[in-house]
């Protein structure tokens, strides 16, 4: 039986499985930022935002785009469904860009055949170092808040559970289709 498709019809076909495996990498992303959540609402519930790195960041990233507003005199940082969704989001986002960097890794370092796990958490690891350790005084300074360093270690133990789970995701949904 040959192959009877057109050039244009294959070309399709290639772009549709391309946005397919965007849309499972942020779908996976987005379990794995679930699961995430789950593991820092514990510490909210004892500490409220300042136990939860996150949380803080997504709170002053948003109100300095005006999608949260700042009540009068309080400005501390609060829970709500906004920044929750901002780091729902946040974690699609980064699971889209880990896919789509993951075959340059694994072509460029030998290192990154050993497990598509440790390739994940490492990947989070560098998004906590970026996100949460090296810009911590920028947000800190644009809000006048202070991230403690509880919410750090929160937020370094949450990062570990998603790039944990966004590895045992992708490994098992995505990685025989790169």
């Amino acid at each position: 039986m040959t192959n009877t498709l057109l050039p244009e019809s294959r070309e399709l076909i290639g772009d549709l499985e391309v946005i397919w495996t965007l849309v499972l990498a942020a779908l996976l992303g987005l379990v794995s930022a679930v699961l995430m959540t789950l593991t820092e609402s514990p510490f909210w519930r004892k500490w409220g935002m300042s136990g939860v790195a996150e949380w803080q960041i997504n709170w002053v990233t948003l109100t300095l785009l005006g999608i949260i507003s700042i009540d009068g005199e309080n400005k501390e940082p609060k829970a709500s469904w906004k920044v929750i969704t901002s780091h729902l989001i946040h974690g699609m986002a980064a699971a889209v860009v880990f896919v789509l960097i993951l075959p340059f890794a694994l072509s460029a370092f030998s290192f990154a055949h050993t497990s598509i796990v440790l390739d994940a958490l490492f990947y989070s690891l560098i998004l906590w170092v970026i996100f949460s350790v090296v810009l911590k005084r920028v947000y800190e300074w644009a809000r006048g808040i202070r991230i403690y360093p509880r919410g750090m270690l929160v937020s370094l133990l949450s990062h570990c559970v998603y790039g944990v789970f966004l590895g045992l995701l992708v490994g098992a949904y995505l990685l025989p289709v790169l």
